[in-house]
C-alpha cells in the first residue's frame, strides 16, 4: 500500500469520513513540485489538497509560504502531511490554524470539523506540554556547564539534588520536547542535549518563572541566596539601593515560619522570594543563577535594569557559543 492510500485509510478509520481521490490539474512552480507531493481528494464533498512534505527538515516557515502560493492557485482546503512532527512544530501550526496530519498519529483539520459537524473523531489534538521545575533546572545546569553531554541519569540526579525517579521523569519530558535524547549504554542510559545556544534560545520562550510568592521580613533566612535586584547588581554594574532580595525553596519554609518572619514593607530589611525549586542549585557564590534573572527581568521597563539584563545576556550568549564550538 502506497503512502497516499495509507493516508486515506487512516483518515477513514479515525473519523468515519469517506475519502474520494481526485486528479489535480494545476500548474505548480518547480520548487513546490520538488518539495511536495500533492494529492487531490474530496471528504464528504469538501475539496481538499493534501500537501505531502518530502523533506521534513525544512523550516516550518517554508511550508507556510508554500501554502500561501497554493492558495492563490487553487481554492481547495490545504492540509500539510508529515510522517513525523515534533510537539513544538505541531503546537505552532495549531496556533496558526494550519491544517495538518501526522500519519497514523494525529489529525488537525478544523475546517472539516466546522463544515461536517461530525461527532466521531478518535484522534485528539496534541496536548500542551510545558517544562516542569525539575526539567527546567536540568536545562539551567546544562547551560551553566554543570551538566554535560554523556552524563548518566544518576549523575544528573546528583547534580540537581533530586531522587532518581523524579530526575528520570524530567529527562523523559525533555526528550519529548526534543531538548535531548537518551541513549542506552549497556545497562546505563546517557543523556545528549541539543546545542547550548539552541537550548538557550528555546528556554527564553519556554522557561518558567520559579517564584511562587514573596513576602517581606526583618531578618535574613537560612538556606537562602541573593535574588532579584540584589543578584542583578552582583552580575552587572547596576547600583541597587533597594532592600535586599533573597530566594528560598518552598520546601524549607512553612506558614508558621512566614508568620514569625513576615513584616510590613516599611519595616523590612529583606524581600523573600519563595521558589518552586531550590535556588541554591547552580547558584554562584551565594547568588541565584543569572539565567533566572534574565527570565525575571526581561520585560522590566526600568532602563537601568534593561541595560543590566542586556549586559548579562551578552556575556551568557558569548560563553555558550564558545562552549558549543569547543565540543
Amino acid at each position: 500500500m502506497n503512502r497516499k492510500k495509507e493516508l486515506f485509510a487512516y483518515i477513514q478509520k479515525s473519523t468515519n469520513w469517506q475519502v474520494v481521490s481526485q486528479n489535480i490539474t494545476i500548474n505548480l512552480p518547480l520548487y513546490i513540485k520538488a518539495s511536495y507531493e500533492l494529492w487531490g481528494a474530496k471528504i464528504e464533498g469538501i475539496e481538499i489538497l493534501f500537501v505531502c512534505v518530502k523533506d521534513e527538515r525544512m523550516d516550518m516557515r517554508l511550508h507556510q509560504n508554500a501554502l500561501r502560493v497554493l492558495d492563490e492557485i487553487d481554492n481547495a482546503h490545504k492540509v500539510l502531511v508529515f510522517k513525523k512532527l515534533n510537539s513544538r512544530s505541531a503546537e505552532a501550526l495549531i496556533k496558526k490554524h494550519i491544517a495538518f496530519i501526522v500519519q497514523d498519529k494525529q489529525i488537525y483539520m478544523p475546517f472539516a470539523l466546522l463544515e461536517l459537524k461530525t461527532p466521531i473523531i478518535k484522534t485528539t489534538l496534541i496536548k500542551q506540554i510545558s517544562l516542569s521545575p525539575d526539567a527546567d533546572t536540568v536545562l539551567i545546569g546544562y547551560l551553566d556547564n554543570q551538566i554535560e553531554n554523556g552524563m548518566m541519569i544518576k549523575e544528573i540526579a546528583k547534580s540537581i539534588n533530586r531522587e532518581l525517579r523524579a530526575t528520570s521523569k524530567a529527562l523523559k519530558l525533555l526528550e519529548t520536547l526534543e531538548y535531548l535524547r537518551i541513549e542506552v549504554d549497556g545497562r546505563s542510559q546517557r543523556i545528549y542535549f541539543i546545542s547550548r545556544i539552541e537550548a538557550y534560545e528555546r528556554l527564553k520562550q519556554e522557561g518558567i518563572l520559579p517564584i511562587k510568592y514573596s513576602f517581606f521580613a526583618k531578618e535574613s533566612i537560612e538556606e537562602s541566596v541573593y535574588s532579584g535586584q540584589s543578584a542583578l547588581s552582583h552580575y552587572s554594574t547596576l547600583l541597587d539601593a533597594s532592600i535586599k532580595t533573597v530566594a528560598v525553596s518552598h520546601k524549607t519554609i512553612n506558614t508558621q515560619k512566614i508568620e514569625a518572619w513576615q513584616c510590613d514593607e516599611d519595616e523590612a530589611e529583606f524581600k523573600v522570594e519563595v521558589w518552586d525549586r531550590d535556588p541554591l542549585i547552580f547558584a554562584h557564590s551565594g547568588v541565584v543563577n543569572p539565567i533566572y534573572l534574565l527570565r525575571n527581568f526581561r520585560h522590566d521597563e526600568d532602563e537601568r535594569i534593561a541595560q543590566a539584563v542586556e549586559m548579562i545576556e551578552n556575556k551568557i550568549v558569548e560563553q555558550l557559543r564558545d562552549e558549543d564550538e569547543t565540543e
